[in-house]
């Protein structure tokens, strides 16, 4: 699976490739913000995420991870 979209002023696409996703997220003026495998889903982890985007990006992340599920 591989789904892109936008979040406030940030582009992300989770693409799931076998066990561990992996997060890819861009600013407006396209410069890559994060590109992580999420092998750990910690609220420490999405803190991180948070912290570096927005919380909407790691909400809509989250509902999509658990869609898989």
């Amino acid at each position: 699976m591989s789904t892109m979209f936008k979040a406030g002023d940030f582009f992300v696409r989770l693409r799931v490739q076998g066990d561990r996703p992996k997060l890819t997220v861009w600013n407006n003026r396209g410069t890559k913000i994060v590109s992580e495998f999420i092998s750990s889903t910690t609220e420490s982890f999405w803190a991180k995420i948070a912290a570096a985007t927005s919380q909407e990006v790691v909400d809509r992340v989250q509902a999509l991870l658990e869609g898989e599920q």
